[in-house]
């Protein structure tokens, strides 16, 4: 049977985007690219789950989420971020940061229009701006500026069907942290050329060094025309639990509840339970994590200066961005070649833009021992194709 036949045209010009997964483990592995967290939220999160289950607390919440939740997330982007938004009116809670990207697209995109971003980027921007008939243009970084994204370029690439652009700080894949002079510079572009900026700001826990994450909706004149977008993921090690939120001037807020409602109606209750008290609580528990991260930073660094292998400087998120180039081999060459003949894990490059090839995405987030064996087989495995 030829289901193609059956098919709508967005379906099939998405086909094989995302690969293929399996839920099988397979022995010997060692994943030194994932994207996912190895620690667990605190206690007191897992506690306060289990008490509105037993409560039976599983009802729908508010389309837009709880309104304490909401609360708690307008006073962490005032102490936290400088933005002041309006918890009853300017803030969805969303099943994560993914679909709070795709409903912001939504809410945006018609076919024909664009929006721009930095690349290398996440890929999921560029499938659901396909989805909708939109496309994502992306402005080439370079190794030499660290993947800092020159202004200039972003202006030269607006088009008359541009609708936005898409700022993502801390970045995945090259861990670059935008310096507010960058950011402010954005902004001026922005309001220039009078477009929305859609800022995702997943990573923002994660800076090192002298870095600083800055919300660009917190600059002058930007408030009005900035989505920012964040999730409980990646901070908090929520990454199943599904959960994130959208801030947005109260307009855009009313154009995107629709397809939120279409798709979820609300976020997991349970998990908003679990949000509620990890916002409610210190997050001293975090410097752990996040020293602990660091360590595997400086350990990654070490390990490319002995090579020596080339790499993007790891300002923030929880990504190494490695220059492959060195050894002939394209990204996906490298990638397939680590797997069969060093049994280890890696993102091509590629998958966040053409920006990407010559470069791996590693990470942070494998734990001892299995990081230092991980190491240890990469070292040996690229010296012996130098």
């Amino acid at each position: 049977m030829d289901y193609n036949a059956y098919l709508s045209d967005r379906a099939k010009g998405l086909q094989g985007s995302l690969g293929r997964q399996t839920s099988v483990p397979i022995p010997g592995l060692i994943n030194l690219g994932s994207g996912t967290p190895d620690f667990v939220p605190p206690p007191f999160v897992f506690e306060a789950m289990q008490a509105a289950l037993r409560d039976g607390k599983v009802q729908y919440t508010a389309w837009t989420g709880m309104p304490e939740l909401r609360q708690a997330i307008a006073h962490k982007l005032m102490t936290e971020n400088q933005i002041q938004v309006d918890p009853e009116s300017e803030i969805i809670v969303t099943s994560g940061a993914q679909e709070a990207l795709m409903v912001a697209l939504m809410a945006l995109l018609d076919p024909g229009d664009n929006a721009l971003t930095p690349s290398p980027h996440y890929d999921e921007y560029t499938r659901d701006a396909r989805a909708l008939g939109g496309t994502l243009i992306p402005v080439a970084t370079r190794l030499e500026t660290n993947f800092t994204v020159n202004v200039d370029d972003l202006a030269a690439a607006i088009t008359p069907q541009t609708r936005a652009i898409i700022v993502v700080s801390p970045n995945n894949p090259t861990g670059t942290v935008l310096p507010e002079t960058t950011l402010r510079d954005i902004a001026r572009l922005a309001q220039e050329r009078d477009l929305l900026v859609v800022s995702d700001e997943i990573y923002e826990y994660y800076v090192f060094d002298h870095h600083r994450h800055v919300s660009i909706a917190s600059l002058p004149g930007m408030r009005e025309r900035t989505i920012t977008i964040n999730s409980f993921s990646k901070s908090f090690g929520m990454t199943g639990m599904r959960l994130g939120y959208i801030a947005a001037p109260a307009p855009l807020i009313e154009a995107m509840l629709p397809f939120h409602h279409a798709m979820m109606i609300c976020a997991n209750v349970i998990a908003q339970h679990g949000g509620l008290a990890v916002l409610s609580q210190p997050r001293d528990w975090f410097q752990a994590v996040l020293s602990e991260y660091d360590r595997r930073r400086h350990r990654w660094m070490q390990a490319l200066d002995a090579i020596p292998l080339p790499y993007s400087q790891p300002q923030g998120a929880y990504y190494v961005f490695i220059d492959i180039r060195p050894t002939g081999l394209s990204s996906a060459e490298f990638v397939a070649r680590a797997r069969d003949e060093a049994r280890l894990v890696f993102q091509p490059g590629t998958i966040g833009g053409g920006a990407g090839e010559g470069f791996i995405r590693g990470a942070l987030t494998k734990g001892s021992p299995e990081f230092e064996a991980g190491l240890e087989r990469f070292t040996t495995f690229v010296r012996g194709l130098l």
